[in-house]
């Protein structure tokens, strides 16, 4: 049988090989009292958690909340088992060690002939190999696979989010779009891996200069889309300033060459659009008129309206 647990709850002779099967299991099985206290826990359980028995019998399965999870997915949890219903969903959990993993659980409450619950049983399965399969396949689906920032179908789909945002309260937001002057002579000059470096070294310095919630993109071919989150124009070309700040200072040198760029952008905000009106489409439109504005009257320039 394995580890010699005391299994108060499974007295009777015929369960032996029910009980043998638990021990054996690969997936993660505990047993609660109705208050959620651990009475129960296979080896399973132990190899995964970094938990013995011992270390866990009477207290609350709590002791492996990551933080992670989302409240509202416990209190489901919890609403639902307790109606005497099963619940299965996602959890991300914490090891004794620190170590975050993700289990797939089906809580099932356990009831007397009367049917009063009097235990919960779980079984739970960690999936973090799948989830980990699972990002990375999710990355690589909206990645630009040269300069490694978002591609165009997911800077659009974020785009939605943001405009929807907007319609529903109003979020003011930026969009921009940049693009490299005179990209096609650096290809002729120097060659198509010299541009392609001078498109992942932009890149590069464009993610750095904007924040962590801000939206990034390749828009196509040496033309990004930048949309800045909670903030109007006349900040963002703040935000734009500084990029072409950086690349003043910046020369890109490839092999023995070096290289010097400037870009053109256009800006547009939701809030001269109107929540009425906004749509992906115009907002694009706006953008990229600006941006063309701004090519065809000399480039390495910023256009606002």
């Amino acid at each position: 049988m394995g580890q010699n647990s005391n299994i108060d709850f499974f007295k009777d002779e015929e369960k032996l090989k029910l009980i043998a099967a638990i021990e054996q299991a690969a997936v993660t099985i505990i047993m609660t009292d109705i208050d959620g206290n651990i009475q129960y826990c296979n080896p399973a359980f132990e190899q995964i958690s970094g938990y013995s028995l011992k270390e866990v019998i009477g207290k609350n399965p709590r002791i492996l909340k990551s933080g992670l999870t989302p409240n509202n997915v416990f209190e489901d949890m919890w609403n639902t088992i307790t109606k005497g219903k099963d619940w299965k969903g996602d959890l991300i959990n914490k090891k004794k060690d620190g170590t975050i993993y993700y289990e797939e659980a089906r809580i099932t409450p356990i009831t007397d002939s009367d049917g009063k619950i009097v235990n919960f049983l779980g079984v739970k399965q960690d999936v973090s190999r799948r989830k980990y399969l699972e990002e990375k396949l999710k990355q690589t689906s909206i990645r630009d696979s040269l300069t490694n920032i978002y591609n165009r179908g997911y800077a659009f789909e974020r785009l939605g989010q943001s405009i929807e945002l907007f319609k529903k309260k109003e979020e003011n937001f930026s969009l921009a779009l940049v693009d490299i002057d005179f990209f096609k002579n650096i290809n002729d000059t120097y060659g198509h891996q010299a541009g392609d470096f001078v498109l992942k070294e932009f890149a590069e310095i464009l993610a750095s200069s904007i924040r962590t919630y801000d939206v990034l993109g390749r828009y196509g071919g040496e033309e990004f889309i930048l949309i800045l989150q909670g903030i109007g124009k006349s900040y963002s070309v703040k935000v734009i300033k500084r990029v072409s700040e950086r690349i003043k200072e910046s020369l890109f040198n490839y092999e023995d060459k070096k290289i010097e760029i400037t870009f053109s952008c256009g800006i547009v905000d939701a809030s001269e659009i109107g929540k009425e009106t906004i749509s992906l489409q115009n907002m694009i439109y706006e953008a990229d008129r600006r941006l063309y504005e701004a090519k065809n009257t000399g480039r390495n320039k910023i256009i606002v309206d």
